[in-house]
């Protein structure tokens, strides 16, 4: 059985985490299938959304210490984690369509960074967070020093990386803004299906520039800002999309998007 199981759902690619038994655990495999998945849509735009979510009763549990040795990554941990979840953390942030990730569970260590790199972010009520690093000597990885206190401040992402054993429950990341929305468990799935596809039918080059810039707002000024806005503004103008929109919205109709 694959670590990643990968469907393809019209536009919509959908990515499932796929070793239940170790709460997903992240293996080479898995690191190596889901980067594949994720450069293949930024290369040929080969889907127009992504939804990420884990198999069993977890999302994901950060890095499979069971599974390493240990003593030998010490001497070429920076490498492999370069290579591994931070590259796979970089391209779900730069692929240039949603990224909707559906927390079904436990996310833990690395497996926090890989679940915040999504753009729209849903926790089933069972979710929980816990950047486990400190209980072990190890500090974060997986981007989860960049993007953690910009989505709920440095007193909150400090106490987190610190308190190692505290997990941040499923009501206290939405209020935090760590995630979108909580749902109940069994409508998690149902949810963030119909989001993801939902996000697919729209027009995804208009998302992919907003994405970039929200992106970019987090670290130039106010000035470069509004002139990386009106450069996408050209972009987008300049889209079947856009047109497909215009028309829509005059005739009182729903567009059809074509991601294009």
């Amino acid at each position: 059985m694959s670590d990643l199981l990968i469907e393809h759902d019209g536009d919509l690619l959908v990515l499932t985490l796929n070793r239940p038994e170790k709460l997903n655990a992240l293996s080479p495999a898995m690191r190596t299938a889901a980067f594949d998945a994720v450069t293949d849509v930024i290369e040929r735009r080969s889907a127009r959304a992504i939804l990420l979510t884990g198999a069993g009763r977890g999302f994901c549990a950060g890095a499979d210490l069971d599974g390493d040795n240990l003593t030998d990554r010490r001497a070429r941990i920076e490498g492999q984690v370069m290579a591994g979840i931070n590259r796979l953390v970089q391209a779900l942030r730069e692929v240039p369509v949603p990224v909707v990730v559906a927390l079904n569970g436990p996310v833990a260590g690395g497996g926090v960074g890989l679940a915040l790199a999504g753009d729209i972010v849903i926790a089933a009520r069972s979710a929980t967070f816990t950047l486990a690093f400190a209980r072990i000597g190890a500090v974060l990885d997986a981007g989860a020093s960049w993007i953690l206190p910009r989505l709920v401040g440095p007193a909150r992402a400090t106490a987190m990386a610190f308190l190692a054993d505290e997990p941040v429950d499923a009501e206290t990341a939405v209020a935090w803004g760590l995630v979108w929305k909580v749902v109940d468990d069994d409508a998690l799935m149902d949810e963030a299906r119909a989001l993801a596809r939902r996000l697919a039918a729209g027009p995804t080059v208009a998302l992919g520039l907003i994405k970039r810039e929200l992106a970019l707002s987090q670290s130039v000024s106010l000035e470069e800002s509004l002139r990386f806005e009106a450069a996408c503004q050209r972009q987008a103008f300049n889209t079947d999309d856009f047109m497909a929109g215009v028309r829509a919205f005059q005739r009182k109709t729903p567009p059809d998007f074509k991601g294009k």
